[in-house]
């Protein structure tokens, strides 16, 4: 027999639909429900907690679950905030938002969803206040059970699309919340005092055209991140991701910034300085011209790009952390570039095609820019790579490219031309040499030198392990005074001081 297959089709398809609507109406009605006492259930947090939220603006959403394990289903009278809403959470039931919600039925052996957020009020205060709330579970049987919200709320000042367009300081008590980029403008001049805490939103950034003067102290440092206090994952804060923010960018016509115990971290890139004005004067120099920036106990961390990128400048740095950087740590392109008591460390976890901790050049885009000096004196420079330091001078040229690396700890390879430029450096393994050697057997190099690279959990403490090669490497004659105590206060001695900005302790 022949069946008409394009009239039978569409037939069974409604029969199959039909059945299927059957047995999902008879499961449901089907479904027994129970008030026992004995019937109970659970909750995958018994605490609800948000990291410290910014008032007026509005928490990431986190998630209950609520389990019931008996062989009946569970009809719940109602689940309610304790504060009717006043407390600033806000829950999300069966895709719905309100404060109360009744007859809430979880099938045998099945759970339900429950979002909880929070938008906190201000309050007036410089310090962050707690907030708390509960959500309240009303069985048949009369039982209550609870889970307890709460969340740290911090008031805030908001800036957004400001220019700083005469001599400006800031001194906040609370947080600053940026839109729109921060702008200093030619001839006025930014100080931010010491224990400020500028958070840039997302595209957001900081663009010198004038001067900026960051006044942190070993206590109370000036930090910039971004405006994220939530987490990705629940061991990583956004914090601990780059991108979150622009960047620093100092322009050609800013002159004599200063940054004294800052931490810049997790951003597109750290600092770019670039001084071009005039690309015919290229190769004028004056030795005692005051440097572009300069940089004292120092941490640029954790950046999509650069973090410290330099272009015919003059700058100086001191006692500072540089590290993790999706291009280098540090490119310096001409100028005069001086560290002691540097880290460069290059660890970035988010791409392995990273670059390197250290590129230098005099040339760029076809145009010669004079390396007049790149020193670095009792530093450090590693990275996972077998070559961290990376040079390239323009071919076929006599312009100027002079630099010197002294009493330093390098992961890099040289050759005997170059010793001199070197002078007491001590260069790190190759891993082609111990690569068959037990881990035990193995020298201490790169990540091991330090007391924390954990790529796991994006965690790093770049303070020197206990057997690192760079203790007792530098040479205290050459120790500026400003370095005489390292990045966390600790005294160096006066003879033999570690290489890196921290000086070993126990």
């Amino acid at each position: 027999m022949n069946f008409n297959n394009k009239l039978l089709a569409p037939i069974m398809g409604t029969v199959i639909m039909l059945c299927a609507w059957t047995i999902v109406s008879c499961s449901d009605d089907d479904e027994s429900f129970t008030d026992s006492p004995s019937r109970h259930i659970y909750f995958s947090e018994d605490t609800i907690s948000f990291d410290t939220i910014f008032t007026n603006i509005g928490s990431a959403t986190k998630e209950l679950k609520i389990y019931n394990p008996n062989n009946k289903g569970v009809r719940l009278s109602s689940v309610r905030l304790a504060s009717n809403g006043s407390s600033g959470f806000r829950v999300n039931l069966d895709g719905q938002y309100n404060t109360q919600f009744t007859d809430v039925e979880i099938f045998h052996e099945d759970s339900i969803f429950c979002f909880i957020e929070v938008t906190v009020d201000p309050h007036d205060s410089d310090s962050p206040i707690l907030i708390t709330d509960s959500l309240l579970f009303l069985l048949p049987n009369g039982v209550t059970r609870r889970v307890l919200l709460q969340a740290y709320g911090q008031d805030i000042i908001t800036m957004r699309d400001v220019t700083i367009k005469s001599d400006t300081t800031l001194s906040p008590t609370r947080p600053i919340v940026i839109y729109d980029s921060l702008v200093v403008d030619s001839g006025a001049t930014l100080t931010i005092s010491e224990g400020s805490t500028l958070c840039f939103h997302k595209g957001a950034g900081l663009k010198v055209h004038g001067t900026l003067i960051c006044s942190g102290t070993l206590e109370h440092p000036v930090i910039m991140r971004g405006d994220r206090t939530d987490r990705l994952f629940p061991y990583l804060p956004y914090d601990r991701l780059d991108g979150q923010w622009e960047g620093i960018q100092l322009y050609p016509e800013s002159h004599n910034n200063l940054f004294n115990y800052c931490d810049i971290h997790s951003g597109n890139y750290g600092i770019i300085a670039i001084n071009e004005k005039d690309k015919k004067k290229l190769d004028d120099y004056d030795e005692d011209e005051q440097p572009k920036y300069t940089m004292t106990n120092c941490i640029v961390h954790n950046v999509v790009s650069d973090a410290i990128f330099l272009q015919r400048t003059k700058a100086d740095f001191y006692n500072s952390q540089i590290s993790n950087a999706g291009g280098n740590c540090v490119t310096v392109v001409g100028g005069t570039t001086r560290f002691y008591h540097c880290t460069i460390a290059q660890f970035y976890p988010w791409n392995a095609e990273h670059g390197a901790a250290l590129y230098f050049t005099n040339t760029t885009d076809d145009v010669v820019y004079p390396l007049h000096l790149i020193e670095f004196t009792n530093s450090i420079i590693t990275g996972y790579a077998s070559d961290e330091l990376y040079g390239n001078k323009l071919a076929d040229s006599d312009a100027t490219f002079n630099y010197r690396f002294v009493n330093s700890l390098i992961n890099t390879v040289i050759t005997d031309e170059e010793a001199v430029s070197f002078p007491n450096c001590l260069f790190e393994p190759k891993p082609k040499d111990f690569e068959d050697k037990k881990e035990e057997e193995r020298p201490v190099n790169r990540a091991t030198q330090f007391r924390l690279v954990d790529t796991d959990i994006y965690q790093y403490d770049f303070r020197l392990d206990t057997l690192s090669t760079a203790r007792q490497l530098g040479d205290g004659t050459l120790t500026p005074d400003i370095c005489r105590y390292d990045l966390r206060g600790i005294l160096r001695p006066t003879s033999k001081p570690d290489a890196g900005c921290y000086q070993f302790e126990e």
